[in-house]
């Protein structure tokens, strides 16, 4: 009886979906550049449940970023032995934790091995040569040996070539949580490149915000050019031209049609993404209006499309911000 009292204080009492809040908590902080709170909390999440691919792979990014690499090390092996996660995406993080530590032997010996077992996808073996290549110049005295800082060259490569526009979407998106350095110099193409899609755009200069890359750069998008430095940007959300429209939309149709009114800031919302860092110059008011007027006639709320209308004879910006609207609404934005 005594020997059972005591196994059950030895036990520890887990709260329903404490694992998965550790988890939401710890990659929030992560994306919020909290990096010693993101490690503490999914180390707590990972002591719960060591076999959770994405607890996993998110306590090694927390690690990676908070320079605890021979910690992220210890857990991508097991990961790898264990078969936990995706492979190649826990091999990618393995190999620029190595590169890292300097370990630029066990750089050369994996990605041989590697590619000896015939097991690099197509999409991934230029990737892995260049790394492989940047390795061996490192051993043969031709790099410097110490460990990678902000200014250190990593050998480039591409992730976002012959991707589907939904495939790039989810990459850019993981790109947060990783180090951007080695897709650099492709993450800027696409911002300079006026056929890159806007969406996509918006999601990559995000990314450099997000990881605070401080040099200005230029970016064309949607026949305009300007330059900016990402560290400097507000989240689009933030921006006093959005929150001001979603101010003045909320007050024209929050008590009048709630539904109406979050279909409309969802709208707002789309277009202001999609033209991010770019933003309507127009009267917050008059935007409001127009999404309005545009919302009424999807839903065929014909007596506020009317009202609307009535007040927008009186406008001057109104007929250009329809026909811009209207513009931004035939861009499709990715299906995830």
């Amino acid at each position: 009886m005594t020997n059972k009292n005591n196994e059950e204080k030895g036990k520890v009492l887990q709260f329903p979906g404490l694992k998965e809040r550790l988890l939401e908590k710890g990659v929030q902080a992560l994306e919020n550049g909290e990096i010693q709170e993101s490690a503490d909390l999914l180390t707590q999440a990972y002591e719960m449940d060591p076999e959770n691919p994405d607890i996993n792979t998110a306590l090694v990014l927390a690690l990676y970023e908070n320079k605890q690499y021979d910690e992220a090390k210890v857990i991508c092996k097991v990961m790898l032995l264990e078969g936990i996660g995706e492979y190649f995406e826990v091999v990618d993080m393995y190999l620029m934790i190595l590169i890292q530590l300097h370990q630029h032997q066990d750089v050369v010996d994996t990605i041989h091995a590697l590619f000896d077992e015939k097991e690099v996808p197509f999409e991934k073996e230029e990737h892995f040569k260049k790394l492989l290549h940047f390795s061996e110049k490192v051993l043969d005295g031709k790099e410097p040996v110490s460990r990678m800082d902000e200014e250190s060259e990593i050998p480039e490569t591409s992730i976002l070539k012959d991707k589907s526009l939904e495939e790039q979407t989810l990459i850019a998106a993981q790109l947060v949580h990783q180090n951007i350095r080695p897709y650099l110099q492709e993450l800027l193409s696409c911002l300079r490149e006026g056929n890159t899609h806007p969406f996509l755009q918006s999601m990559i200069l995000n990314v450099l915000r997000e990881h605070g890359y401080d040099k200005e750069i230029s970016i064309i998008k949607l026949n305009t050019e300007v330059k900016v430095t990402p560290s400097e940007l507000q989240d689009v959300f933030e921006t006093e031209t959005f929150k001001n429209v979603a101010e003045e939309l909320e007050e024209l149709l929050s008590q009048r049609n709630p539904t109406l009114y979050q279909h409309a800031l969802e709208l707002v919302k789309r277009h202001c993404f999609l033209l991010y860092p770019l933003e309507m110059q127009e009267e917050p008011g008059n935007i409001a209006m127009v999404y309005a007027s545009a919302v009424a006639e999807m839903f065929a709320d014909s007596i506020l499309l009317e009202e609307l209308n009535v007040e927008m004879e009186h406008c001057c910006e109104c007929e250009n911000l329809m026909e811009q609207l209207k513009a931004l609404e035939e861009i499709s934005s990715p299906t995830i």
